[in-house]
């Protein structure tokens, strides 16, 4: 049973990574700016990938210090909280501490302690509409609700960076779907209509991005949405 819950416990590490950190939107921005570039094989997939990580990791690094150092701190003593209510569910980590060996319980206390500086993080960059929701959806499924739980923070959390991920996408596309149109219609009125537009666009398109220092642009956008 022990080795079985530490494996799951590993085993959901790369999930959190991907879902409770800033790769959620970065990743799709990138991937969306390929696209709208129309270049979907430049950068590939795993430059793409490993750039996201490489931000993540940039982006993260202090609410990773934070939680290490919270988590080596020593809890302050204090009274045994009151008993639970006949009927009322268990919390997860109540629910954990069943599953959790007594000598990894201490553990299980600063993974807990640990965790306090992510659940900022995501309460920070998490839209208060959100957080309603999932609150409000996890009242009606039965769930006994307050709102700072990571558990309700965390899809919260995802919803509001896919809204900005996208939003973000809308307002690269524009000035690329402007392009494509001009070059369009430009081969339309000379009667090259049969002749691909996207071959004369995505020259024009890159020479774009270029002059205006997209990159740098786009990923300093990107950082500073996380200050």
């Amino acid at each position: 049973m022990t080795n079985a819950v530490l494996l799951a416990l590993v085993a959901i590490i790369p999930l959190v990574v991907l879902t409770l950190t800033s790769f959620v939107k970065i990743s799709v921005v990138l991937s969306l700016v390929r696209n709208a570039i129309g270049a979907p094989d430049a950068p590939s997939g795993l430059v793409v990938t490993g750039l996201s990580l490489i931000l993540t990791f940039f982006v993260m690094s202090p609410v990773a210090i934070e939680m290490v150092r919270a988590a080596g701190t020593p809890a302050a003593p204090s009274a045994p909280g009151p008993a639970p209510t006949p009927g009322q569910p268990p919390t997860p980590v109540d629910a954990l501490r069943v599953l959790v060996p007594a000598e990894y319980q201490p553990q299980l206390d600063a993974a807990e302690r640990g965790i306090a500086p992510l659940r900022a993080f995501l309460v920070k960059h998490s839209a208060e509409k959100d957080r309603a929701t999932f609150r409000e959806l996890g009242t009606k499924l039965g769930h006994e609700v307050q709102g700072d739980e990571v558990w309700v923070i965390a899809p919260a959390f995802v919803t509001s960076e896919l809204r900005e991920a996208f939003t973000i996408a809308i307002l690269i596309f524009i000035p690329f779907l402007v392009i494509d149109l001009v070059v369009a219609l430009g081969l339309a009125s000379l009667g090259l209509a049969s002749t691909n537009s996207q071959t004369i666009a995505l020259p024009l398109k890159l020479l774009l991005f270029v002059a205006v220092d997209g990159w740098r642009l786009l990923l300093e956008s990107l950082l500073r949405g996380y200050v």
